[in-house]
């Protein structure tokens, strides 16, 4: 069985985890976007910055 405190420590590794993966997407994001609109020949769409693993897609 499982200590009150060891629950708690398993909660906040699991938020510092989801938390660094949220910021790194939203990181992937702008460089992509940053990339898009730094050599397109085409005009920006919907989607061009929002990475697959985001959970949302827009095309």
């Amino acid at each position: 069985m499982c200590t009150s405190s060891q629950i708690i420590g398993s909660l906040l590794v699991l938020s510092v985890l989801e938390i660094g993966l949220g910021a790194s997407s939203v990181a992937v994001g702008a460089v992509s976007f940053s990339f898009v609109l730094a050599g397109s020949e085409r005009s920006t769409q919907l989607g061009d910055s929002s990475p697959v693993w985001s959970g949302v897609c827009v095309r």
